[in-house]
């Protein structure tokens, strides 16, 4: 018994020994980052206050002798996150005369994968243009980890060398590759349009097609120059992007080589033009891209009807027209984009304010007829306006389908059921049944 409340005791004992080291170690660390922190805002304090009136070398030598090595290199790197024009330039200068910039471009030779990659994070960081040659070296490393490490240093430097030096791993198809050259593009900006239009004229392909996807979105009339060359580009994939960025460029001269692409023998390319004529939203391009519903390809029909529907009126009655075109696939194709274009809710609205569109009754017509009633029959039971689906049941008087019959007969079954018995629903039976005569009349005719 003795024995076991020995050890117990002895337990206990090494227990609370080892919780004691356990706070004091805690308690040592957090007193040394708050020294550490202490530290780095007294020198923070410093070079923001000395900086521009004394300069580098003398702030160096009159205020900051024998700073804290890892502390100051910290709060410079900091800096340099957030320094612009001038009063990077005198970061970066401090960060030499420390000493730092030449420590971290030897440890880029280092044999340590974690060493060189530490190493150009902390040069992009402080953004030394000084560093863009051993970072673009650094491109080939066998480490992935590496090569990205140089390549968000190169995107942090942001100038032309070090932009130019990026793009060389575009032809290695690496995809996280091309976003963060493409992010390092959109924030240079108007300096970034020079590079782009020597990599629209590059000769590897997929350089072409890296830029032409991008200057979609930095480029302006310089590039939509080049882009509507590109849609004569022997690549597809170049030709494709060309034209899908002409759209988002929303460069409206470019209409007429739009329009020359949707002839090209490449679906992908046609498809992407379709879909850029929708966004320039021209209605004279009505007539080019109703012809485009006829094509063979799937995804070149329904961009070229979602573009029509972005054209307004013009395109719309271009659909309707295509309802009785000789190709099936057209006629399919201008139903579907109609119908999801509240083709029906359109014209019932119309009905309701005793307006008269023929194009629509006509359209709606002619999709019953054309076996597409599902919709058609849908919508009258939902419907609870007497006018309105009377004046539908007499637009479509004469065509005969088994969902028809069924919405005539439950608005039959409604119109006895209401109060009244024939009347509209106690309401004005006189202003309800006008517009539904009308039509009836027109549907005899």
């Amino acid at each position: 018994m003795g024995t076991i409340l020995f050890y117990l005791l002895l337990f206990i004992v090494v227990a609370l020994a080892a919780s004691a080291f356990y706070l004091l170690v805690r308690i040592i660390g957090i007193y040394l980052r708050a020294r550490r922190l202490e530290t780095m805002r007294n020198y923070e304090t410093i070079l923001y206050a000395a900086l521009p009136k004394l300069g580098p070398e003398d702030t160096l030598r009159a205020l900051l002798p024998q700073p804290d090595s890892a502390a100051l290199e910290e709060v410079l790197l900091r800096m340099g996150d957030e320094a612009e024009g001038e009063w990077k330039e005198q970061v970066i200068q401090v960060y030499r005369i420390r000493g730092y910039a030449d420590k971290r471009l030897r440890q880029l030779r280092s044999h340590s994968k974690p060493r060189r990659s530490d190493a150009a994070r902390r040069l992009g960081r402080i953004g030394d243009p000084e560093a863009v040659g051993p970072l673009k070296d650094l491109l080939s490393d066998r480490r992935e980890e590496v090569r990205e490490a140089a390549l968000f240093a190169l995107g942090r430097i942001g100038t032309l060398p070090a932009l130019r030096a990026m793009c060389e791993m575009l032809g290695a198809g690496d995809r996280w590759a091309q976003e963060k050259i493409a992010e390092a593009m959109e924030e240079m900006g108007d300096e970034c349009h020079l590079v782009l239009c020597e990599l629209l004229q590059e000769g590897n392909a997929a350089c072409r097609a890296f830029a032409a996807e991008v200057a979609g979105t930095v480029g302006g009339n310089e590039e939509a120059l080049l882009l509507e060359g590109a849609l004569r580009d022997p690549e597809i994939d170049v030709r494709a992007r060309a034209a899908s960025s002409l759209g988002r460029l929303r460069h409206r001269a470019s209409r007429p080589a739009l329009r020359q692409a949707l002839k090209d023998p490449a679906w992908e390319v046609r498809c992407q033009a379709a879909k850029a004529l929708g966004l320039l939203g021209d209605g004279d391009d009505a007539l080019a891209l109703a012809d485009a519903l006829r094509d063979t390809s799937w995804w070149v029909r329904q961009n070229a009807a979602s573009a029509l529907q972005e054209l307004g009126e013009r395109g719309e009655r271009a659909l309707e027209a295509a309802l009785w075109d000789g190709d099936r696939f057209a006629r399919e194709t201008a139903a579907q984009a109609l119908e999801e274009a509240g083709l029906l809710e359109k014209l019932a609205m119309e009905m309701r304010e005793g307006r008269v569109d023929r194009g629509k009754e006509k359209a709606v017509r002619r999709l019953a007829e054309m076996g597409r009633v599902g919709c058609i029959a849908d919508f009258l039971g939902r419907s609870r306006e007497r006018a309105v689906v009377e004046g539908f049941l007499s637009l479509l008087a004469g065509v005969e389908h088994p969902e028809l019959e069924e919405a005539r007969k439950r608005a039959a079954e409604r119109e006895a059921a209401a109060p009244g018995g024939d009347k509209d629903g106690g309401g004005n039976a006189e202003a309800s049944a006008g517009p539904g005569d009308e039509r009836r009349e027109r549907g005899s005719e």
